[in-house]
C-alpha cells in the first residue's frame, strides 16, 4: 500500500510537471500569434486534466480570439458536471454571453456566480486582488454602489501603501462610474480630451473627484496648454466640475 501510494505520487507530479510544460509553451506561442499551435497544446494539457480551469480558461481565450464562439460555448458546456456547480461556471459563461453581445443574459449569470462567491476577510496585500475580482463580479451583476462602498471601507485600512491606494481608486472609480456594460465599460473606445495650462492641479481635482485618466501630454512650447485623456464614462463627471473639452 505504501508503495502503491508512492507510485501515485509520483505519477501525479508528473502530470503536473507535464501540464506546466505544455502551458508554458503554449503561452509562448499565443505570444508571437501561432494560435493553432498553443491551441494544440493546450488540448494536450486539459487531456491530462480536465479540472484544470486555468488551461480550460486559456482555451476559451483561444477560441474568442479566433471569433470561435459557439465552439466556446459548447466547450463550457463540455466540463464535468460539479464543475457547472461552481463560480468559474456561472462567471465565465457571463464573461461568453456578453462577448456575444447579450448583456442582460450574462448579468443574470454573473448573478449565480456571485450567490457562489466569497469575499472572505481583507488582511493584507495579497488579498486586494480578490476584492477587486469580488467587486467587479458585484458590478457586473448590478450591484456597483456595494462594491464602491466595500472599496471605500478598505481604503481606511491604515497598512495601505500609496501603491495599494492607487491601486483599489483605480477600480473603485471604474466601479462608480460603471455604466452597465460589462467589461465592455473597461475599454478605451471613446476618448474626451481636456486641455490645461495646470497640467498637476487638474489631475489632483480629478483624482479627488474619482476620475480616472487614461493618459496625458505635456506641451512642447510653454506657451501651449498640456492635455489629459479620460474615458467618455467620465463625462457626467467632469460637467459637474465645469471642465470642458479641449476646443
Amino acid at each position: 500500500m505504501i508503495t502503491s501510494s508512492c507510485k501515485s505520487d509520483l505519477l501525479s507530479e508528473s502530470k503536473k510537471e507535464k501540464i506546466t510544460e505544455l502551458n508554458n509553451k503554449a503561452v509562448e506561442m499565443r505570444m508571437t500569434g501561432e494560435l493553432s499551435e498553443a491551441e494544440k497544446l493546450y488540448e494536450q494539457a486539459f487531456k491530462i486534466d480536465n479540472t484544470n480551469l486555468s488551461i480550460h480558461s486559456s482555451l476559451l481565450g483561444i477560441y474568442i480570439q479566433k471569433d470561435e464562439i459557439k465552439r466556446a460555448f459548447d466547450f463550457l458546456e463540455d466540463l464535468p458536471e460539479k464543475l457547472k456547480k461552481t463560480d468559474y461556471y456561472f462567471q465565465t459563461k457571463g464573461n461568453l454571453l456578453e462577448y456575444d453581445g447579450k448583456i442582460k443574459e450574462a448579468k443574470e449569470q454573473y448573478k449565480k456566480a456571485l450567490e457562489l462567491s466569497d469575499i472572505g476577510t481583507i488582511r493584507n496585500e495579497q488579498d486586494l486582488n480578490r476584492l477587486v475580482n469580488y467587486t467587479m463580479l458585484e458590478t457586473f451583476a448590478g450591484y456597483k454602489d456595494k462594491a464602491v462602498n466595500r472599496i471605500n471601507d478598505v481604503l481606511k485600512f491604515d497598512w495601505l501603501t500609496n501603491d495599494n491606494k492607487e491601486f483599489l481608486e483605480t477600480f473603485r472609480n471604474e466601479f462608480e462610474y460603471y455604466q452597465g456594460n460589462g467589461a465592455l465599460d473597461f475599454q478605451n473606445k471613446k476618448i474626451i480630451k481636456i486641455c490645461t495650462k495646470n497640467l498637476d492641479s487638474l489631475k489632483q481635482i480629478l483624482r479627488r473627484n474619482h476620475i480616472n485618466i487614461t493618459g496625458s501630454s505635456f506641451p512642447i512650447d510653454k506657451n501651449e496648454r498640456a492635455e489629459i485623456r479620460i474615458k467618455e464614462k467620465y463625462r457626467s463627471g467632469i460637467e459637474v466640475l465645469g471642465i470642458s473639452e479641449c476646443d
